[in-house]
């Protein structure tokens, strides 16, 4: 069953210049994530990243996924739960859509990649080279404005963070 285009509407924009990647980010996608950012002393939260990748304005990050309830949570630790991410994959693969990475909070202003993120992401990339050779890895902070939700490439040789711009047509 093929999954209506998604409007991206009051979403944004990332692109990696150095890859010559454009990444829209629907106004769902943007809302889902804002809403779950981590409140002082409260355990990270994240999910899965789906585009649609024949939408008419290019790679559009149409879904994020929730965090789980039988997700393992920390302050400073997440392991999302692996039946409810299987699940959650082939459903939107029903529906079109197509894995490009994951999502999680960190308890800080602005978000950075931690080393233990980096080596995940690396980890990730190695074992599903076919699927997902180069994970979009989102970070949601707690800052409210623009630089609190920051996305990266993890690639083999190098990590590329995405700039943020408002969405060219919505």
């Amino acid at each position: 069953m093929a999954k209506p285009i998604a409007p991206v509407g009051q979403g944004w924009r990332w692109t990696w210049d150095e890859l010559g990647v454009e990444l829209h980010v629907s106004n769902a996608a943007a809302t889902a994530m804002k809403r779950h950012r981590q409140p002082f002393g409260g355990v990270e939260r994240g999910g899965l990243l789906f585009v649609e990748p024949s939408h008419p304005l290019g790679l559009v990050l149409a879904r994020v996924t929730p965090p789980h309830a039988a997700d393992r949570a920390g302050e400073h630790s997440l392991i999302m739960d692996p039946a409810r991410c299987v699940r959650e994959t082939r459903k939107a693969n029903a529906e079109g859509l197509r894995l490009i990475g994951f999502w999680h909070s960190h308890p800080e202003e602005t978000p950075n990649l931690s080393t233990i993120d980096i080596s995940n992401f690396r980890s990730l990339a190695r074992r599903s080279a076919v699927d997902l050779p180069w994970p979009v890895a989102i970070i949601v902070g707690r800052d409210p404005g623009e630089e609190g939700i920051r996305a990266w490439s993890v690639r083999p040789d190098w990590i590329y963070r995405a700039v943020r711009s408002a969405p060219t047509d919505t």
